[in-house]
């Protein structure tokens, strides 16, 4: 087990027989089990220790997963949609040699965050994320955050820039003036729901294969343990429910904002490149900016290899 002794208690009382609450992420109990026992398995395999932590806000019980060393400069780790702390912290592992590393599980998403849905108002994401951090004693924080946790990096920056250091942004939502709705409901949700109320699956058998084919639009490079979570959270979570902050455009953000390390994906399907791009250059002062020519919404290992060396250079002061 890759969590320390004391932290222990924390994870028994994820019990997955206790009831589902009313307006419960999961769509059952079996369901909650598959994700918990994943949540669990992301955490035995990481390559080092992590502490928990709950704490609590006016939005619910928030979650954390803590790596690195308590005495390193705190960077506060945003999560995608449906991606829990450790799948973060695993991401971002090169940034725990030399920060302290602090990952909640979002409310209402899978994880071990209260089970209640998060109310969509602007303002919101922000608010709980500052409580957390109030709640650990941490005025001013990095941040790294990638997809929909960039909609809250940028939350964040919008209410109180003083509160926000050096952030990283890897193909950030809140930055794309229109989402495309109607192309994602066709591209995604309607494969996806496909997939999940198929009659004729076993539910004991994952087909690679088939979400290979619908998680296209999103990446081409998904491993088995990749696609064994997405099954998970297509066939057992309320997926659709969430809502992104944003967008947020030039005005809404004063002058002394940190300069930024933002990485963009040129043929992302959720965030369509060019607006996105040029909504950011207009809207935030960039340190550093990447630009993956070839990756989809979510890049590859290999895509990202190099630019985990630069945003540990970023937030070592090197760039």
């Amino acid at each position: 087990m890759n969590h320390l002794p004391t932290d222990q208690a924390l994870l028994r009382l994820a019990d997955p027989a206790k009831p589902l609450p009313r307006n419960s992420v999961y769509r059952s109990h079996a369901g909650r089990a598959r994700l918990w026992s994943l949540y669990q398995k992301s955490i035995d395999e990481l390559p080092f220790p992590l502490r928990h932590k709950m704490v609590p806000t006016s939005y619910g019980q928030t979650f954390l997963s803590i790596a690195g060393d308590p005495a390193a400069p705190p960077l506060f780790i945003l999560p995608g949609m449906s991606i829990a702390g450790p799948m973060m912290l695993d991401f971002f592992a090169e940034l725990q040699k030399s920060h302290l590393l602090i990952a909640p599980d979002l409310i209402g998403q899978p994880g071990h965050s209260e089970d209640r849905p998060f109310p969509n108002k602007k303002g919101a994401y922000g608010k709980w994320a500052f409580e957390v951090l109030d709640q650990l004693n941490l005025h001013k924080v990095g941040i790294a955050s990638a997809s929909f946790g960039g909609s809250i990096a940028l939350e964040m920056t919008a209410m109180a820039p003083e509160r926000v250091g050096k952030q990283a942004l890897i193909v950030p939502a809140g930055l794309t003036p229109n989402l495309p709705y109607l192309k994602l409901y066709l591209g995604l949700a309607v494969n996806w729901l496909t997939y999940r109320w198929w009659p004729f699956h076993d539910p004991d058998t994952i087909s690679h294969d088939w979400l290979k084919r619908i998680a296209r639009p999103l990446s081409r490079s998904l491993t088995p343990e990749n696609l064994d979570y997405f099954d998970g959270v297509i066939r057992y979570t309320e997926f659709w429910r969430h809502r992104p902050a944003g967008p947020f455009k030039s005005g809404d953000f004063e002058d002394r904002v940190t300069p930024t390390f933002a990485i963009f994906a040129q043929k992302d399907f959720v965030f369509p490149h060019a607006p996105t791009l040029a909504n950011a250059k207009q809207s935030l002062p960039m340190a550093h900016m990447e630009i993956l020519e070839h990756s989809a919404h979510m890049p590859s290992d290999a895509d990202m290899a190099p630019m985990h060396q630069r945003i540990s250079s970023y937030f070592n002061g090197e760039i």
